[in-house]
């Protein structure tokens, strides 16, 4: 939380400071010895709220010896915490073979598993498969919401399992909107709004929900909202000093950006990201930073200085990527050699990465790409290889569910490419409605986005 003003610490002092606002307050002055001086000093003699007080011992010294005392507590805690901690990857190779309802029976059974430690590995675990594996992630943090219901009870007191639950549900809604499934992510975040209330009121989680909800505006393609929630994410991990959740939040913004076509702000975004994102912490975070801002500057017609950062892309790609990772990489070498005037080198840098991507099933990348190579083609009329390229897509997407717009879009496409009255200005057309559509996929059955 920020610092207190003068009348915020007179309200905890006279005892007359909102119960959640109290509880956030003590936190924040058992680790900032500049606030707790601050308060000290606001006690110049007896206060009604301490009157069990003796009359002869000086108030200051007895404010001193309550944060002592809370200190001392604050400590416990930690090493408690270290010790759960320390327990909770044993707990989770226990269960982790069995399936997902015997894992929620066992952690609603046995005491052993609703602990605090317990609970973060399940997040932390969560948060790590969100790209690689989502439904795994959301099995995690099912799991998470049932231990986190079960701490008020385990001794850590109801605000504990209130902040828990509000964390669990914020980091399930955002897995929900990874798989597109707007309605329930939506509805995962007023459920993490109603227990954040009544928890801790810690100025991090608040944040977290207006980052999540943030992106799941983007996705909604509700673009201004998006932009508001995530600025004020940016302003409160500002006020508390958490440099990389401020990157984390910027690059996500940077995408809202891109989103809109604002690619100068965007590129703007991700390079502020950079600055403050750790990289130990968090290597994929940087390298898919790195990509967006190289595909921003392109986008902004800045693409020598696009190409400037390939080398760097591509060493942080084979230290911390994937195969998957060096495609786009080469994907984007493949756009950059296109704009300035390469075309045969763009030909088989794109032609590779297509193939590529049909073979993984990525048809909405696949997809992208031969537009790419179409606007290649088209600069070199070779009609008849863009003919091609457009019969190759329709019966793709046909045996998907996917828009009607899109195969309309693609139709469109196809017919131009027939009549040879293809022009760049419909492929980037095409490109913009393939690039929304990805980014905002059909819902689950049953439900809308």
């Amino acid at each position: 939380m920020p610092h207190p003003d003068r009348e915020t610490l007179a309200q905890y002092l006279n005892g007359t400071l909102p119960d959640g606002a109290s509880r956030a307050l003590q936190r924040h002055l058992s680790l900032c010895p500049t606030c707790e001086e601050r308060l000290v000093a606001l006690a110049p003699g007896p206060s009604p709220s301490l009157s069990t007080a003796p009359p002869e011992e000086d108030y200051q010294d007895l404010i001193r010896r309550l944060l002592d005392s809370q200190r001392a507590e604050v400590a416990a805690i930690r090493h408690g915490l270290a010790a759960e901690r320390a327990a909770a990857p044993g707990l989770w190779r226990e269960i982790a073979p069995e399936p997902q309802e015997r894992r929620r029976q066992r952690v609603l059974d046995e005491p052993r598993f609703q602990t605090w430690g317990f609970f973060e590995l399940l997040i932390d675990r969560a948060y790590g498969a969100i790209q690689e594996d989502p439904r795994a992630a959301e099995d995690l943090l099912r799991l998470a919401v049932a231990v986190a219901g079960q701490l008020g009870s385990a001794g850590y007191g109801p605000a504990a399992g209130e902040t828990a639950q509000a964390r669990a549900w914020i980091w399930l809604a955002n897995i929900l909107r990874v798989q597109g499934d707007f309605q329930q992510a939506e509805a995962a975040l007023q459920t993490a709004e109603r227990h954040l209330s009544r928890g801790w009121l810690d100025p991090l989680d608040e944040a977290l929900l207006l980052e999540v909800k943030g992106a799941l505006r983007r996705g909604q393609r509700r673009f201004a909202e998006a932009v508001e929630l995530l600025d004020a994410a940016i302003d409160i991990y500002w006020e508390v000093n958490e440099p990389h959740l401020q990157g984390r939040a910027l690059g996500i913004k940077g995408l809202v950006l891109q989103y809109t076509g604002d690619f100068t702000a965007a590129a703007d975004c991700f390079r502020t990201s950079l600055f403050l994102v750790d990289g130990l912490r968090e290597p994929r975070l940087v390298l898919t930073n790195q990509y967006n801002l190289i595909g921003c500057l392109h986008d902004a017609g800045q693409s020598a200085e696009a190409a400037s950062l390939i080398v760097d892309a591509r060493r942080l790609t084979e230290q911390v990527g994937r195969r998957s990772d060096l495609l786009r990489l080469r994907w984007t070498e493949g756009k950059i050699a296109a704009s300035r005037g390469r075309l045969e080198t763009a030909e088989a840098a794109l032609r590779e990465v297509r193939e590529a991507f049909f073979e993984s099933s990525l048809v909405f990348d696949a997809a992208l790409v031969s537009l790419d190579l179409a606007a290649v083609y088209l600069r070199q009329h070779r009609a008849e290889e863009t003919k091609r390229l457009a019969a190759e897509l329709i019966p793709v997407f046909q045996t998907r569910d996917v828009h009607r717009e899109i195969l309309a879009s693609l139709i469109v496409f196809q017919q131009a490419a027939d009549l040879e009255q293809l022009t760049a200005g419909l492929i980037e057309e095409t490109a913009a409605r393939l690039r929304q559509a990805r980014g905002n996929p059909q819902p689950r059955p049953g439900t809308e986005a």
